[in-house]
């Protein structure tokens, strides 16, 4: 009886996108993804070259990030996916820059870049060796960035394809009569 249960849960969560009809949410506006992207690469792309920045500076860069974000967001320019993993960019930035005297944040820092470093890149993070966790972060942060612009890239492609998968279980059905104990 249980494992009916189960077939039936999952022949349902199989079947449900199908038959709610079209899932995928309102095309978005490609632009506002690749314009807050390049806007984030740009900003730190010239503190680097500059050699300024700080603290008040990047807050302040923060926070533009995040407010058009929020407008794109709410304008339904974005969608939910990729306003979450571009905010978390933001979030692994953030505290990469957190003033912190006396190792206060070390635990927290080491474990929120360790979820981030291990999520894109599949890797432990190495929080200790200061020079190797710096490049690491680096790469992990950049990868992320790609991520999102092949995400955006992508976004036909993904729906075909999942019109596509979706078309394989609408006339899906068990072929003999199941078997009884």
């Amino acid at each position: 009886m249980i494992k009916k249960v189960l077939g039936l849960i999952v022949l349902a969560a199989l079947a449900l996108p199908a038959l709610a009809g079209d899932v995928v949410a309102p095309a978005i506006d490609k632009k506002a993804g690749y314009a807050l992207l390049d806007s984030f690469t740009t900003v730190f792309r010239d503190m680097a070259v500059s050699g300024s920045g700080g603290y008040e500076k990047v807050s302040a860069a923060f926070k533009k990030f995040m407010s058009d974000a929020n407008r794109a967001r709410q304008q339904n320019q974005i969608d939910q996916v990729f306003f979450s993993r571009y905010k978390r960019i933001l979030a692994v930035m953030g505290l990469t820059i957190i003033p912190s005297s006396e190792g206060i944040f070390e635990d927290v820092l080491n474990q929120e870049l360790g979820h981030f470093v291990k999520d894109v890149l599949g890797e432990e993070f190495k929080g200790s060796a200061k020079g190797q966790a710096l490049g690491q972060l680096a790469s992990a942060l950049s990868e992320e960035i790609l991520n999102l612009h092949l995400y955006l890239d992508d976004l036909e492609a993904k729906e075909k394809l999942r019109k596509a998968f979706e078309g394989k279980f609408i006339d899906a059905s068990p072929k003999k009569d199941p078997v009884k104990k």
